[in-house]
């Protein structure tokens, strides 16, 4: 781990190229994660607040849902070909579905007390789902967030050790290749890092948005 972070490249090996894998990787991450928050909220709010569009969409969704997403590896080197584009669109496809389903879930679990004092208000419309729903679905969404997260880094180590030639997963395959078992369990002990830091920075923005939550929630008794 140490050569493979500190090492010089012109030593040859993995030497020196962990901040080139992290990033690469990162960047794909970032993408395709990205794509599947804002598809997966602009989907699933809709989706939960109104009941034509739960019909539409429920079928859809938990018909793509159970198929694996190595599954979907021959159609992504069709469209996009070997490279960044591919990773970026197995990420977005396998991240999108937690977050899609726990923010409709999310949706349909608002108090019904509450959108009945959105109405006395005079909230309808986008205001009463922007100002009253959304807000009480926030909890079950970022539960969504966090497990996308957690997928996304599990499927750039599938992307990469099929379709492109750099990152944590190619380093992996690659050290596999060649017997490298040390750069193999630096890669794995990497990846976990990288999962729990990004997990932590969604919590981070948890903490400041459901301030709220957490005041009345269990935790509020510790």
């Amino acid at each position: 781990m140490i050569d493979w972070a500190f090492g010089s490249p012109s030593n040859g090996g993995y030497s020196g190229t962990l901040l080139s894998a992290i990033w690469s990787s990162g960047q794909r991450v970032l993408m395709g994660y990205s794509i599947a928050v804002v598809l997966g909220v602009l989907i699933g709010v809709p989706t939960g607040a109104s009941r034509l569009m739960g019909h539409l969409m429920d079928p859809f969704i938990n018909l793509l849902r159970p198929i694996p997403v190595t599954a979907w590896v021959p159609l992504s080197l069709v469209f996009f070909g070997f490279g960044f584009k591919g990773a970026v669109f197995l990420v977005a496809l396998g991240s999108f579905f937690p977050i899609v389903v726990n923010t409709i879930e999310g949706v349909r679990g608002a108090n019904r007390s509450l959108l009945k004092v959105g109405r006395m208000l005079g909230a309808r419309g986008w205001r009463l789902l922007w100002f009253f729903i959304l807000p009480a679905s926030l909890p079950s969404v970022f539960v969504g967030l966090r497990l996308g997260m957690g997928i996304s880094w599990v499927l750039i180590i599938v992307a990469e050790m099929m379709s492109v030639k750099s990152g944590i997963g190619y380093t992996l395959l690659d050290a596999y290749s060649f017997g490298r078992f040390d750069v193999v369990i630096a890669a794995m002990i990497t990846l976990g890092i990288m999962g729990f830091l990004s997990d932590r920075i969604i919590l981070s923005i948890e903490s400041i948005v459901l301030r709220w939550h957490r005041e009345v929630s269990i935790h509020a008794e510790s």
